[in-house]
């Protein structure tokens, strides 16, 4: 049996290190595109060390030449690369819809005969639902329609997941510490429900789609399996239950956060960095629906989430902790 080749784009970064690690475990070869040099340390540990698994390429979403090597041969493509940060809407834009179109135009111009195109995932958010909520929303959704558009005869999928969390991930740190000064900070109220998954379920996600030809040309939410989700409460109260703390609920109005944003942003450009909470992300943080409702990876594929949201809050603290982080 032939080994399957995966190209991986945003393979540094929180999703796709859970990804790459999966990859490898399930047997693939991994081309995998970053811009800076990987140290030896770096690579996932399940790397064989007398067989390399994993080829990294310099370069960047705007590298043609790089990312033509990146998608070479390959079997299947995951599009994880993306802002949910960003100095402007351009920017936003920039990584989030145009880079998607320069990927697929590079992949319709490397593609040889007799070998066929490869499967396109795009790993886009629950956020493209609601457009109009932000910038990135609103590039989240235009990346999508990007790829429909011009994918023409390569197949195609699109992952839509709500709340991603796990190891590696430093917004769920967030809660663990606010929870640890036995506080609950839930923004707009503590009623908003979201959907969530865990980082390793969500890569197993990715893979069972890539080898499902249910999955092709389809817009596919997946999450971990808990209908309607989660209200904000219920989040920090899984928290504060497994660090065994009774936390005082703060509800934050929106008005407040949307002050807070202002102030972020105008501090953004007097010291330099790109802020995280904006008056448009005060419009995602307060959002009374992040559930997915829409077809799902379970529908179509054998997949089933492994870890629900309690098992996956220990896992992450655990993580924290062994790296000093709590």
């Amino acid at each position: 049996m032939m080994t399957k080749i995966a190209a991986v784009t945003g393979a540094t970064g929180f999703v796709g290190k859970h990804l790459i690690n999966e990859l490898i475990a399930q047997g693939f070869q991994v081309n995998a595109l970053t811009r800076r040099p990987r140290p030896e340390k770096e690579k996932p540990k399940k790397e064989k060390p007398e067989k390399e698994k994993i080829n990294w390429i310099s370069g960047d979403l705007d590298n043609r030449q790089a990312l033509g090597e990146l998608v070479k041969n390959t079997d299947v493509v995951f599009h994880l690369a993306g802002l949910v940060k960003a100095r402007s809407k351009h920017d936003f834009n920039h990584i989030n819809s145009h880079a998607v179109k320069t990927l697929v135009d590079v992949i319709h111009q490397s593609a040889t005969k007799p070998h066929a195109k490869p499967h396109f995932i795009l790993l886009s958010s629950l956020a493209a639902r609601e457009r109009k909520l932000s910038a990135y929303a609103e590039s989240k959704r235009k990346g999508e329609e990007i790829l429909t558009e011009h994918a023409g005869d390569m197949p195609w999928t699109i992952l839509r997941p709500p709340g991603v969390y796990g190891p590696e991930d430093k917004e769920t740190l967030k809660i663990f510490k606010a929870v640890s000064y036995r506080m609950s900070i839930l923004p707009g109220s503590a009623d908003n429900r979201a959907s969530w998954i865990y980082a390793p379920d969500l890569a197993r996600a990715l893979i069972a789609v890539s080898e499902n030809q249910a999955c092709h040309d389809q817009i596919l939410d997946v999450d971990d399996g808990k209908k309607d989700g989660y209200s904000n409460q219920e989040m920090y109260e899984t928290a504060a239950n497994i660090l065994n703390i009774n936390a005082f609920n703060i509800v934050l109005p929106r008005f407040i956060l949307r002050f807070f944003g202002h102030i972020n942003v105008l501090f953004s450009t007097l010291f330099g960095y790109i802020p995280m909470i904006t008056p448009e992300k005060v419009n995602e943080l307060c959002h009374s629906d992040w559930i997915c409702r829409g077809p799902h990876v379970m529908k179509l594929t054998n997949w089933k989430p492994e870890t629900t949201l309690k098992q996956g809050f220990k896992k992450t603290l655990k993580w924290y902790r062994d790296n000093n982080l709590m």
